[in-house]
């Protein structure tokens, strides 16, 4: 059985990042395939809410041990304790820990392969050690890396989509493989749910349960870079063709969409690009509002990022519900919508500078995809595309990628026994 031994200071039972999720289901997905995993991280978060899975977190502090042990779904991960949730404030004494363990794991576990991620010293260091004792070293290349980092003794290093690893190429001439997306599409089975608890709450008072009408043209997460300028702007322009549609923004935290909205400037000048009146003929939901029920009310989802986006879950999310998705050609989204959805082209005054508020004459292009999102049957499309979104997809690609490097046995190489270097 292949072994692998993976590495990171950031927990990969972080609730509150994405890219932790993603590991944890690599992990997973390759112990399903017969991969023997030891997992080794620290007690350090993307944000302090991400702690939420360890609900007994304040009594493992207690103990006098530098770690303890978490079993998830047979893979035993030794987490490291840290006095600070945050990786910036992990001081030196706890690095030495978790390298040392490092080291100790190395000599009883004795992997075929060490994968990890992290741009932080520990992280590389920890890495060097792989390489010198001859382990081939894997890399997990999402979001928030730098793109100056150059993956020193890395072996191979894997992305989660073709955007990403383009990026990479072009800039840093670096070879990133694409596994695909990690992220589990959970709302159709969360919406299902929800119709059941509606449909029984209305049996329950004798009346008969009705399908919410599908009448919001919805944007998520109203921030400045995400679009919010261009989404008001198609509002202001496009009542007609929305019909009986509203326009909807859907908050990620309380305030968001007016704040994010008072940054937005007319262009070639700093005056406001809306005006009250305009705002208030935009629905704004708070994150009370439960995203099922976003959901099943929203016909069409609109993205229109101004930045480098990578893989868009949300847009996935929608897909998967049937929902077409009207977006900016930014790179990623493609790859997130396919043929579900249409891409509009910004003006490139919006892309330099995403305070600034497209005019009215350059969202000719906008109202023509609203026009189709809203007329076109895109069920069938969207089914399609949703099909392309099975983990197990992603999960077999990974097992074809780390094949060759768990053929080489290093685990079996007399060379992994050399004692850490640092300690």
């Amino acid at each position: 059985m292949p072994k692998l031994l993976w590495v990171s200071p950031l927990s990969v039972h972080d609730t509150a990042s994405t890219s932790a999720t993603q590991m944890r289901n690599m992990l997973l997905s390759l112990k399903a395939r017969d991969v023997d995993i030891v997992g080794l991280c620290a007690l350090t978060f993307v944000h302090e809410s991400g702690t939420a899975m360890f609900t007994d977190l304040d009594e493992k502090l207690k103990g006098k041990e530098t770690s303890f042990n978490l079993n998830d779904n047979n893979i035993n991960f030794v987490y490291i304790r840290t006095k600070s949730r945050n990786l910036g404030d992990m001081i030196s004494q706890e690095q030495r820990n978790f390298y040392a363990k490092f080291c100790a794991l190395i000599n009883a576990f004795r992997p075929d392969v060490v994968m990890g991620s992290g741009a932080d010293m520990l992280s590389m260091v920890c890495f060097d050690e792989a390489r010198r004792r001859g382990i081939p070293t894997v890399y997990t290349l999402l979001d928030g890396t730098p793109r100056r980092f150059n993956f020193p003794n890395i072996d191979v290093v894997i992305t989660d989509s073709n955007a990403i690893s383009n990026l990479y190429a072009s800039q840093q001439k670096l070879n990133a493989v694409v596994t695909g997306s990690f992220l589990p599409i959970t709302s159709p089975l969360i919406t299902a749910k929800a119709k059941e608890e509606a449909a029984a709450a209305a049996a329950e008072k004798g009346e008969t349960y009705k399908e919410p009408e599908r009448n919001r043209i919805t944007m998520i997460n109203p921030a400045v870079e995400k679009g919010v300028g261009v989404f008001a702007r198609l509002a202001q322009v496009a009542p007609k063709e929305a019909k009986k549609c509203k326009f909807t923004v859907y908050e990620t935290y309380e305030g968001q969409f007016k704040q994010h909205i008072s940054h937005i400037h007319q262009k070639g000048n700093t005056n406001p690009a809306f005006s009250e009146e305009d705002l208030s003929k935009i629905e704004v939901l708070s994150p009370k509002v439960s995203s099922a029920e976003v959901l099943a009310t929203t016909k069409v989802l609109v993205v229109p990022s101004l930045n480098f986006e990578g893989i868009v879950n949300i847009a996935r999310e929608a897909i998967a519900s049937g929902i077409p998705v009207l977006a900016t050609n930014q790179t990623g989204l493609a790859e997130s919508i396919g043929e579900a959805g249409i891409l509009v082209e910004m003006p490139s005054y919006c892309i330099s500078d995403h305070k600034c508020a497209p005019d009215a004459k350059d969202m000719g292009n906008f109202i023509k995809g609203l026009q189709m999102a809203l007329t076109e049957d895109f069920a069938p499309r969207c089914a399609t595309v949703a099909k392309r979104y099975d983990i197990n997809i992603s999960a077999n690609r990974l097992a074809a990628i780390l094949k060759p490097l768990f053929d080489l046995r290093a685990g079996n190489n007399p060379q992994i026994l050399r004692n850490g270097s640092l300690i």
